[in-house]
């Protein structure tokens, strides 16, 4: 009953001041030819992914399903290709309630709220205990830096649209395509959605809010502060899942800046393949 009682509370006070995800409007305009200014366009958008390289900061996580909303503040941390930290808090005492270490293949979740250690694979499902949507490593990475990841060449681009101020790119990716949104006068992205070989949504982004910063060597840094991934599962039961993530403050590629996680003392050990959800998202 205590249990419960504690997870009510942080359902409750989390749900509070709730952010709904917006999506990107698609652009309805015309096809136009694929021209050097395009051409041009399209890699300062993709190579905007190689200047950030580390982030650490604070936000506000919204996660939505059909059927629930909760909210969580979080320490972020991220090392890209590496490694990702999030200290999450919950409830309007602010309390930690995990630590968690997220690596291209494993997981490691320090359950605060039981004395635990969680220790598992990061696959879909896992990341869905402790997150609440079942994004894979690269997914999750670029919801929280806000930065896609876009190595496809210029010799990829399909087509290309015009139209209501913003310019389209449809462009070819593994076993399916990606349609890049881009803001022309700002030469930003402001939406990014995956499709399947069939053509089907798997996942949707929006970024919006940019913001800059000047790293050590000069050069200017343009980020968005409010990231929106929308994650399509047919085989889910609960249908699409919606993760939006705002940022109150951070710092882009600190000098010198480590991950360190500490394996808590006297924690049960836990293989996460074996646990439910976890009740902070």
């Amino acid at each position: 009953m205590k249990w419960m009682g504690l997870t009510a509370f942080l359902v409750i006070a989390g749900c509070s001041q709730f952010k709904t995800v917006t999506r990107e409007p698609g652009v309805l305009g015309d096809r136009v030819a694929l021209t050097p200014e395009m051409t041009g366009l399209y890699e300062e958008v993709a190579s905007n992914a190689s200047t950030v390289r580390a982030l650490d900061g604070y936000a506000d996580l919204y996660l939505e399903t059909p059927k629930r909303k909760a909210k969580a503040y979080c320490t972020v941390q991220i090392q890209k290709s590496r490694d990702a930290r999030m200290i999450v808090t919950a409830g309007i005492l602010g309390w930690p309630v995990a630590d968690l270490l997220i690596r291209p293949d494993s997981l490691f979740v320090n359950d605060m709220l039981n004395n635990r250690m969680l220790v598992g694979r990061n696959n879909g499902e896992n990341m869905g205990k402790i997150i609440g949507v079942n994004a894979g490593f690269g997914r999750m990475i670029e919801t929280l830096f806000g930065i896609a990841d876009v190595p496809e060449p210029a010799k990829n681009i399909e087509s290309v649209r015009k139209g209501s101020g913003r310019v389209s790119f449809t462009v070819k990716s593994g076993n399916g395509t990606k349609e890049l949104v881009v803001d022309p006068l700002t030469r930003e992205l402001t939406g990014l959605v995956y499709f399947d070989q069939s053509g089907r949504k798997s996942v949707e982004f929006r970024f919006a809010a940019y913001q800059s910063q000047v790293d050590k060597n000069g050069a200017e840094l343009r980020v968005p502060r409010e990231i929106d991934m929308i994650l399509y599962r047919e085989d889910d039961p609960e249908g699409s899942r919606s993760l939006k993530v705002v940022y109150d403050e951070r710092v882009i590629n600190p000098p010198d800046f480590n991950i360190t996680f500490k394996w808590p003392a006297r924690a049960k050990t836990v293989n996460l393949d074996e646990v439910e959800r976890l009740p902070w998202l």
